[in-house]
């Protein structure tokens, strides 16, 4: 089975589940709800009820910005505390999604019983994938000393050079290896949560160690699958950026059309992150034999 095979029985897949769509989309409304919430209180406490703190949750002003975290210790070690209790929370949360999404996948049907299959699965992986997530460090530490080794080199190349079109080129190698690996690791973890929830195996480091071997035995497949959906991802966005920037924002109207457009570029987003889940559940059952 080729790229454009799975991409478009993945793709296919995600449409046929808007369910599961919906529920990603919720849980992206709640999250954006509470940084809100948290974000806006921050700044009325450094600020007071004012214009300024309600314009600042709508288009950041950076002198204003700068004036909070260069003002006393305490905005800024409670935005310092805001910062992290919202990436813990994503996190946490993003790993219950992660098993929703492939039992619904996988053990869900196209009835009504999608939801709940959902839920329950998120459950049910919750511990494996958490685990797999402490396992993910014997990728993600050899990958930032790489990146780093890679780095230092590079800075050494042009520590006394004076061509600046050289500097500005070994920095777009860096930016690009950064994002080469990043994604690198985020497929095999992919692909091991995917051998979890097929019963493949309990074991979290395994699955890691298995879906290694799979990435690295199949790099054209894997990778050409991995950022053609990616390339889907900017497709998607470009659209939404052109169609923003051609509404003109004068009106009540134009206001919510511009929020409903808003949220159906993030609806699109939810979409395509189960794609990427099952284009790639697609590619892993093709190559690798049933469980007996």
């Amino acid at each position: 089975m080729n790229i454009l095979t799975c991409y478009k029985k993945g793709t296919g897949e995600a449409t046929a589940r808007p369910k599961i769509v919906l529920l990603l989309w919720a849980a992206n409304a709640v999250f954006a709800v509470l940084a809100y919430m948290l974000f806006s209180n921050i700044l009325a406490s450094a600020l007071g009820r004012s214009g300024a703190a309600a314009g600042l949750m709508k288009a950041p002003d950076m002198n204003v910005l700068f004036e909070i975290l260069m003002g006393p210790g305490r905005p800024w070690g409670v935005l310092q505390a805001a910062l992290f209790t919202l990436v813990l929370f994503y996190f946490l949360v993003s790993i219950f999604l992660q098993g929703g999404m492939l039992a619904g996948l996988v053990d869900g049907s196209l009835d009504d019983r999608s939801g709940r299959v959902f839920f329950s699965g998120g459950a049910q992986y919750y511990g494996k994938f958490l685990r797999l997530a402490v396992c993910s460090l014997v990728l993600w530490v050899p990958a930032a000393i790489f990146f780093g080794l890679v780095s230092a080199l590079m800075k050494a190349l042009t520590r006394d050079s004076t061509h600046e079109q050289f500097a500005f080129c070994l920095t777009l190698v860096r930016v690009a290896l950064a994002v080469f690996l990043l994604f690198l690791i985020k497929m095999i973890m992919d692909y091991a949560r995917i051998r979890i929830v097929t019963g493949k195996t309990n074991k979290a480091f395994r699955s890691l160690l298995d879906s290694l071997r799979f990435v690295c035995g199949r790099p054209g497949l894997t990778l050409g699958l991995y950022y053609l959906l990616g390339l889907t991802g900017l497709v998607l966005f470009a659209a939404w950026r052109l169609v923003i920037h051609a509404v003109p924002v004068t009106t009540t109207a134009a206001v919510w059309g511009v929020f409903l457009l808003t949220q159906i570029y993030i609806f699109s987003r939810a979409w395509l992150q189960l794609a990427y889940q099952s284009g790639q559940l697609v590619n892993y059952r093709t190559h690798t034999p049933p469980q007996a």
